[in-house]
């Protein structure tokens, strides 16, 4: 079905591309060239998603190799760059001074952190949202946290986000934290969700000592037993 649905959408897709490549000759306003630099760009992400659905189809096991955290970080920062020029959001970076680096299926993580970055962007007011990233290494695990300055999620709604089509986002469907959860549980990182309505969402991820195994589904996680006493304590980032 999802190599199906892949064919499907390059078809629609590859009409846009065409379409912006004609029109990109009759633009002469500067803003509606940065627009459509934006519609390109994010074509293209389509279109590498696509790709990589497709050779997914293709693997029984999860890839795992050492990858840069950090490195992880600033491309996710990068696939969602367009939609935090368009809300005037504030990235600030709080890294560890040394490289982390864990093992992981780095396209799948990948997905899974912009997932959290775009609800985390979604979530925060135009001109005045603040995102922050940072990291730490906690006897021997690397920490990564998340966190945004928006509209926060109530204490009710928040042990469902993980929830297969449950949503509380106008348009949406409910598929984006439950591929989420998937992915950290299939590369066994634990998270945390702090959330305070009104204030913001903190998003806590802490991986594995090397411990993940190719192959392995379903693994017994609990996504909420990150106590905040062992994260990040204490640090700017965290304050």
């Amino acid at each position: 079905m999802g190599s199906v649905l892949a064919h499907e959408l390059r078809n629609p897709l590859t009409n846009i591309m065409l379409t912006i490549h004609l029109l990109e000759s009759k633009i002469l306003d500067d803003n509606d060239r940065m627009y459509m630099d934006i519609i390109k760009r994010n074509s293209a992400k389509i279109n590498d998603l696509i790709n990589d659905l497709l050779k997914g189809q293709k693997k029984d096991e999860i890839q795992t190799e050492k990858h840069s955290i950090h490195q992880l970080l600033d491309e996710v920062i990068e696939l969602a760059s367009d939609r935090l020029v368009l809300k005037n959001v504030i990235v600030k970076k709080n890294y560890a001074p040394y490289d982390l680096k864990a093992k992981m299926d780095k396209p799948k993580i990948k997905i899974a952190l912009t997932n959290i970055v775009i609800n985390a962007i979604d979530a925060m007011p135009s001109e005045k949202g603040e995102l922050r990233l940072c990291t730490k290494l906690i006897r021997g695990r690397h920490a990564i946290s998340i966190q945004d300055n928006g509209c926060g999620i109530s204490k009710e709604i928040l042990p469902f986000i993980f929830n297969p089509y449950f949503t509380n986002k106008p348009g949406g469907v409910g598929v984006g934290l439950a591929a989420t959860k998937d992915i950290l549980l299939s590369n066994q990182i634990g998270v945390k969700v702090d959330s305070v309505m009104g204030e913001g969402t903190r998003f806590i991820l802490l991986f594995e000592k090397n411990k993940i195994v190719a192959g392995r589904r379903n693994l017994k996680i609990n996504l909420h037993t990150v106590s905040r006493d062992k994260m990040f304590v204490p640090a700017a980032c965290m304050a």
